[in-house]
């Protein structure tokens, strides 16, 4: 039972439903392409076996070379457990594998209990407006409880814009020389610095510091503290979440022509989406990546639109037309909440000019304005020196790990031009001594005093750092095994399900920064939230069930869904899952292993990349009816 067909109300503002044909894209692609794809759902297997399968050495601070059978077995089992989900999935959405509810959950359907949750679940359902106000209802006990989750971050940001607003009310926080400011704690390297005072950084973004510092300074001025400043952002961004995801769903959930999408998969959406932790706990996390989570799910839910329509359709350009404000707003916040948004929509913005070039104007206005408008202003405050360029080694986690694991435990094979060039850049014994193998912020001397410094970051110069990568180069040339070491110890954890989550979105709920500071704030429901978060790690560390708590269990699955797509030959829709497997890329350079907040945009999707693979499904069984001789 469906309550969309039919419908014609707007979804957002200003906007009409696209009709789609019941059969498109329901036939399988060529047979190359299939073939294609089985290659990379076979790849992205092993890939997920090999993090699996060296997740127990690699816990335990271990080398590769000391793998023996029981990680192969490993390994073994768990290609074999992937490889048969992708089969499965395949057959799905190839419709050689009808999708059937069991019979006594179709016998229980039918009750009139039942019949009367499915129309009431599919009302409570049928549009965007419902949808966000079911997740507000349901969000609310965890934001009225728990009001605000936040980090170090958060602080450093509101440093940023007290230091900002005392200068311009006269007064010369300390700045440059040995004196140890805001700076110093990212750390950015004193290169990058301007001649004259500047407070202002784009280490975490500008316009987000700007957003949050602004607001937590006008909070102190009003109240005498930051705390209703905290609350009001996250307050404001649970709207937004809310928002996102279920103009998202709604997207998803719609029917056309003779689809219909039932109460089971409406409540199995609604679930994850209320009872998810890290789902739950980003709403309210004022930490940045959730808010790129959430406007991303937005951003994915334009594309699919605009990938599911007509585009012969003499409607579809007008009905396309109707998206670009949301796609550029989409497009802008993802770019002001994390930096890495910046090579996603760069990408996708090349890739919709080669596959969708007739929707050229959506494309420009959507993506292309957005970018060069904030680019440009970013580019223009640093170039003028009115704003701190963020350090480019932020970028550079990878190497520093791979440098410090050998500074470490092979000192010996760091050649000495190397040494003489590394030693400008950083401290090697240091390196040695600060080396964690799934973090790599104390490489970076990242963090507050008292710190051993390793990146120098006071004195080393752009000639200095020029070098780094010849450097990193000769080092790695001699000690192939550790560099592999040292990648797959902050890279494996984000592709393994049985790894436990290095920093859960639980650790912003009761942090010393939360529980410790403001002045209400801290007192507020204090023992709750050692509970609330005692709790999900207490669910997330149970065998089996744990597994849907922890967010890389929703990266493998989302991986396999779109493998296993690919390996049907249905590699239209490439605008809608291409960006996740950058992200995924985002996550394995990141700069720690198994970071939650890093997975978010691709966990979220993952419902919605299971309601399009029933929907491919049903379209490739109409089909392959509609070619049958009658």
């Amino acid at each position: 039972m469906s309550a969309d067909s039919g419908r014609t109300q707007p979804r957002e503002a200003g906007e009409q439903p696209v009709q789609t044909s019941a059969l498109q894209t329901g036939r399988p692609g060529s047979r190359a392409s299939r073939t294609v794809g089985l290659v990379l759902a076979l790849l992205a297997c092993l890939w997920i076996a090999f993090c699996t399968g060296l997740g127990p050495i690699y816990r335990q601070e271990g080398s590769i070379t000391e793998v023996g059978l029981p990680h192969v077995l490993i390994m073994l089992g768990t290609l074999a457990v992937c490889l048969a989900l992708v089969l499965a999935c395949r057959r799905i959405l190839l419709g050689s594998e009808p999708l059937r509810m069991p019979q006594r959950l179709t016998a229980l359907a039918q009750r009139p209990r039942m019949r009367a949750y499915a129309v009431f679940i599919t009302r409570q359902t049928s549009g965007w407006r419902p949808i966000m106000r079911l997740l507000l209802l349901g969000w609310a006990w965890a934001f009225l409880t728990l009001l605000a989750a936040y980090g170090a971050d958060l602080y450093a940001q509101a440093q940023e814009c007290a230091n900002f607003l005392a200068q311009l009310q006269g007064d010369q926080p300390p700045y440059g020389g040995n004196a140890f400011t805001q700076m110093d704690v990212y750390p950015i390297g004193h290169y990058l610095l301007p001649g004259h005072p500047v407070f202002l950084t784009d280490q975490h973004n500008m316009v987000l510091t700007l957003v949050y510092g602004m607001t937590i300074m006008a909070s102190n001025h009003l109240t005498g503290s930051y705390d209703a400043g905290i609350v009001l952002l996250a307050g404001l961004q649970v709207i937004f979440a809310a928002f996102c995801c279920a103009v998202t769903a709604d997207r998803f959930l719609r029917g056309s022509g003779t689809e219909h999408v039932g109460a089971l998969a409406r409540t199995l959406v609604m679930l994850f989406f209320l009872f998810s932790p890290f789902v739950v706990f980003s709403t309210f996390s004022l930490t940045k990546s959730p808010l790129f989570a959430f406007a991303f799910i937005w951003w994915f839910g334009i594309w699919r639109q605009l990938e599911s329509g007509d585009k012969d359709s003499p409607l579809y350009a007008s009905q396309a037309a109707k998206l670009r404000p949301g796609l550029a707003l989409s497009t802008l916040i993802m770019l002001i909440s994390a930096k890495y948004a910046l090579y996603i929509v760069l990408v996708q913005l090349v890739l919709a000019l080669i596959i969708r070039r007739r929707q050229w104007a959506t494309i420009l206005i959507g993506l292309l304005l957005p970018l060069v408008l904030f680019t440009g202003v970013t580019g223009a405050l640093t170039a003028t020196g009115t704003v701190i360029q963020g350090d480019p080694v932020e970028s550079r986690s990878i190497q520093l790990q791979q440098i410090a694991r050998v500074a470490q435990r092979n000192p010996q094979g760091i050649p000495a031009q190397a040494r003489a060039d590394l030693e400008p850049i950083m401290d090697l014994d240091n390196a040695a001594i600060q080396y964690t193998p799934w973090e790599a912020d104390r490489v970076k001397s990242s963090g507050n005093q008292p710190k051993l410094i390793v990146y120098r970051w006071r004195t080393v110069t752009p000639e200095q750092m020029s070098r780094l990568n010849r450097a990193w180069l000769q080092v790695g040339l001699r000690n192939p095994v550790i560099y592999l070491d040292a990648f797959m110890a902050e890279a494996y954890g984000y592709f393994d399900p049985g790894d436990p989550a290095y920093v859960a979105m639980s650790y912003y709920l009761n942090n010393g920064y939360v529980q410790n500071s403001g002045s209400w704030l801290a007192a507020w429901c204090h023992d709750w939230r050692n509970g609330v978060t005692g709790f999900v790690r207490t669910w997330a560390d149970t065998p089996l069930l744990g597994l849907v708590a922890r967010a890389n269990f929703w990266v493998v699955a989302a991986l396999l869904l779109i493998v296993a797509r690919l390996a049907a030959g249905h590699w239209r829709g490439v605008l809608c899952w291409f960006p996740l497997l950058l992200i995924m890329g985002v996550m394995i350079t990141a700069p720690a292993n198994n970071f939650e907040r890093h997975m978010l945009p691709v966990d979220m999707v993952v419902p919605f990349l299971i309601l399009d693979m029933v929907r491919q499904s049903r379209r490739a069984r109409a089909g392959e009816l509609m070619d049958r001789p009658s």
